[in-house]
């Protein structure tokens, strides 16, 4: 005849684990930085050297692109292409928000689009 019920094993003894007492390590705190997170905006190409200036120095960037309306989708372009190869070379992202914002890291910093992309409607 078959068991419906198991029998449990006798209990076995678990040692208890050791636990590390935080006090006894010093406190490492990082030194300070001149790194901040900055906000500017692009109105010419020209803006570019001042932008290049903060990402060097290893400050996170948030820019408006204000392009005048006159090729302002080929001077995005090359803009975009300038500030992408500034933030890879400085070791960190870039991510074009909306039509007109960018966000620009230096230092390892990785950008994770949390965003899910939308079909357009049409």
């Amino acid at each position: 005849m078959m068991q419906l019920i198991k029998r449990k094993k006798a209990a076995t003894i678990v040692e208890p684990k050791g636990f590390i007492d935080l006090t006894e390590f010093p406190l490492i705190v990082p030194e300070e930085t001149d790194a901040r997170v900055k906000i500017m905006e692009i109105r010419t190409f020209e803006d570019i050297s001042l932008a290049s200036d903060l990402a060097y120095k290893g400050n996170i960037l948030f820019i408006r692109c204000a392009l005048p309306d006159e090729n302002s989708k080929s001077a995005m372009e090359m803009i975009t292409a300038e500030l992408k190869r500034i933030a890879k070379d400085c070791g960190g992202d870039m991510v074009i928000i909306g039509d007109t914002f960018i966000l620009m890291t230096t230092n390892g910093v990785k950008i994770e689009n949390m965003i899910s992309k939308r079909k357009k409607r049409i």
